[in-house]
């Protein structure tokens, strides 16, 4: 009797043992197909990306701001101007997530890549200048014919000066007051305008620079020293495209003080000063 309760003991634990570990090798094998979908991971590593590019440009944001005592205003960033490759990158980056830089911001971290920005649209920036468009203020540095030192732009086949235009031109006047290079007003014209009508973009072209050119004799700067030029749509600062705003960057009025000294006029009375150093 005891020998077979001993067996039965047996073969109940035999029974149990098999039942027990058919459970739990069908537990370990249900536990090795659960796990995270392949999306989630994918998901899962663009979200670290986006934040690592986020936090890089974060950094870049939270460099030491720049004081009276190291040659800036504080609250200005201090981002090197001689390191136009890496504002580039974060330009083209911005310009990846659909984040392009808002033209017209204030905000003082922003100002050394709109600078950056508009050099690469006609010319670096200065500081001495009048305002104009961009929140950046326009160069009047005279040198050669290559950089424009004011711009003013022009709505869609129009020849009117804004308000906005009117000032820059009246600040530009103020600068150029009393010096006897040659000021050459250069107009131009986008491709939408010109719609390869040659001489109707010379012609809208002239008119502008015209227009520009009368405000500046009104503000004193005399008629000899400007030098009205039509460039129609030849001379692009913006080359082929298809955005239309980025097209109306064309439409424009250069003006260049090139280092070309105005003949004197030789119906004008001598100064004193050229009198006396004339032979007797």
């Amino acid at each position: 009797m005891s020998d077979h309760g001993e067996e039965h003991g047996e073969g109940g634990g035999s029974h149990g043992g098999s039942h027990g570990g058919g459970h739990g090798g069908g537990g370990h094998a249900e536990g090795e197909h659960e796990g995270a979908p392949e999306w989630l991971i994918s998901f899962a590593d663009m979200v670290m990306l986006i934040m690592g590019f986020f936090v890089i440009m974060l950094a870049m944001n939270m460099g030491p701001k720049t004081t009276a005592v190291q040659g800036g205003e504080p609250g200005e960033s201090n981002v090197s101007p001689a390191a136009p490759d890496m504002m580039d990158l974060v330009i083209a980056l911005r310009e990846g997530f659909n984040n392009k830089f808002d033209i017209n911001s204030t905000r003082p971290e922003d100002q050394p890549f709109l600078r950056r920005i508009k050099e690469r649209m006609g010319g670096p920036a200065r500081d001495d200048a009048p305002s104009g468009k961009a929140p950046s203020v326009q160069s009047l540095n005279r040198g050669d014919s290559a950089k424009p030192t004011a711009v003013i732009t022009f709505d869609d086949r129009s020849a009117l000066l804004t308000s906005a235009a009117r000032q820059t031109l009246n600040e530009a006047a103020a600068k150029f007051g009393g010096q006897r290079y040659v000021i050459e007003v250069r107009g131009h014209v986008s491709p939408f305008e010109s719609m390869r009508q040659e001489q109707t973009a010379r012609q809208l072209s002239y008119e502008r620079a015209m227009a520009a050119a009368t405000l500046l004799a009104e503000a004193g700067i005399e008629w000899e020293l400007l030098r009205i030029v039509s460039c129609g749509a030849a001379d692009r600062v913006v080359g082929r495209t298809f955005d239309r705003m980025e097209d109306r960057s064309n439409q424009r009025v250069e003006l260049i003080i090139t280092n070309e000294l105005a003949a004197p006029d030789v119906y004008s009375a001598p100064s004193k000063a050229e009198q006396a150093a004339a032979p007797e």
